[in-house]
């Protein structure tokens, strides 16, 4: 008799096992030989095992809320089985309308034979919502192919709520997400606790460390509504954007540290700063005026003209000037380099000189302004060999009045600029001081 009871609660057993996984395969040879939950064995549960045995508060795992949960499980195949796919989630939270608490993970194949079984183990990761009240819930694992029923197994979960927990619920930043550098970013910190203990002495860091700049705040108590989540407003934090910072977007970390200072909840933001101009490196704010850009000239004599640069950025400049010229035509430069402060401006000087031997006709004489090893303009110079046509007294007197027509030009050009320049920054410097911070 008791070796009857016993073959008969083998089979029932088997019985049990097979449920799992008769119906995924034909032939019933998909079967998960274990699972697991961090690191703990578990049951996968059929629902009429749920249903009709003593599936209580006493049962299953029992995890804290925000918890991950590391789902293992072990899946042998003994014939040819393809696209399975295995997802586990926990189902009836509140909030999983906008929080998903599941895990799904892509196709695979399992090609195994009755002698050689192809197994597979598998990771599923699930992070518990934070909102969850003390009571039982199921997680639910599903093994499924593009065509047939689903398997479907259950592990009873006990959620136990955080004694301590603490999150940052949202921050606010003015003037927003976008400002510009040499103000100021306010920051305002909403915080929630979750926990079942009220949380004192809580510190609250704003940083940008790419910026080098923080703000601190401490908030002596951060209570629970009964049991029950709360929230609590972190006076305000202000932080200095460094006039001269790149613009470009910046990390903002949100850091409240609790219990102690032993625990940790971050979150990481992201702003953009607009770069300031007037602390801007402003590599090609150089304003050239000639004059004039073309002249006519006899043969072995010589024309001038004028270059005038100008700095209009914000740093002093060093400047390279080269004269190209052809065989035909020298050119030379009064000066070779020069050196502006902002707002500052020179005239340079370009000596051209047809060769006696130089053809009729029109010649050109390029003249490179360079910053560095930046070429920043090519400024185009031009000038027509003619016979001689009158003495050459008279050709040089009306040489030199061009260039003194020319010169008066680029002096009444260079007043201009600097009166364009200082009413801009005059400007700017009214609409700095109407700044409020």
């Amino acid at each position: 008799m008791n070796k009857f009871v016993s073959i008969v609660a083998a089979l029932l057993v088997s019985l049990l096992s097979v449920s799992l996984v008769s119906a995924f395969v034909p032939n019933g040879d998909l079967t998960v030989e274990s699972a697991q939950v961090n690191d703990a064995n578990v049951d996968l549960l059929s629902q009429a095992e749920i249903e009709n045995n003593d599936v209580d508060h006493n049962s299953g795992i029992v995890v804290d809320e925000g918890e991950q949960l590391d789902v293992e499980l072990v899946l042998a195949s003994t014939t040819h089985a393809e696209d399975i796919q295995v997802e586990a989630e926990v189902r009836g939270y509140e909030y999983d309308d906008t929080e998903d608490v599941s895990d799904r993970l892509r196709v695979f194949d399992l090609d195994g034979t009755a002698d050689a079984p192809a197994r597979k183990r598998v990771m599923l990761h699930l992070t518990m919502p934070d909102r969850l009240e003390k009571d039982r819930y199921l997680l639910r694992v599903s093994i499924d192919d593009k065509d047939s029923p689903s398997l479907i197994g259950y592990v009873v979960l006990q959620v136990e709520p955080a004694r301590k927990g603490l999150r940052i619920k949202d921050v606010a930043f003015s003037p927003g997400a976008t400002l510009k550098a040499g103000r100021s970013l306010l920051a305002s910190v909403l915080l929630e606790n979750y926990g079942d203990k009220d949380l004192k002495d809580v510190k609250v860091n704003v940083n940008m460390p790419q910026l080098g700049v923080e703000a601190t705040e401490f908030v002596d108590v951060v209570q629970t509504d009964n049991h029950n989540v709360d929230f609590e407003d972190v006076p305000e934090m202000f932080l200095a954007i460094p006039a001269n910072a790149a613009e470009g977007d910046y990390n903002v970390v949100v850091t409240a540290t609790f219990d102690d200072l032993r625990h940790t909840a971050s979150k990481t933001y992201t702003v953009h700063v607009q770069g300031n101009e007037m602390f801007q490196e402003q590599p090609n704010r150089l304003v050239l005026a000639v004059g004039p850009q073309s002249q006519t000239a006899a043969a072995g004599t010589t024309v001038s003209y004028g270059i005038a640069l100008t700095n209009a950025g914000h740093q002093s400049k060093a400047y390279t000037l080269e004269a190209v010229a052809s065989d035909s035509v020298g050119a030379t430069l009064s000066d070779n380099l020069v050196v502006l402060a902002p707002g500052e401006n020179k005239v340079v000087r370009v000596d051209v000189t047809p060769a006696t031997t130089a053809p009729v006709g029109t010649h050109s004489v390029n003249v490179v302004v360079r910053s560095g090893s930046e070429e920043l303009q090519t400024v185009p110079l031009q000038v027509n060999v003619v016979a001689p046509a009158q003495p050459a007294e008279k050709a040089n007197m009306s040489l030199r009045n061009g260039l003194e027509i020319a010169l008066i030009i680029l002096v009444v050009l260079l007043v201009i600029i600097g009166l364009i320049i200082g009413f801009s920054r005059l400007k700017k410097d009214d609409e700095e001081e109407q700044t409020y911070y």
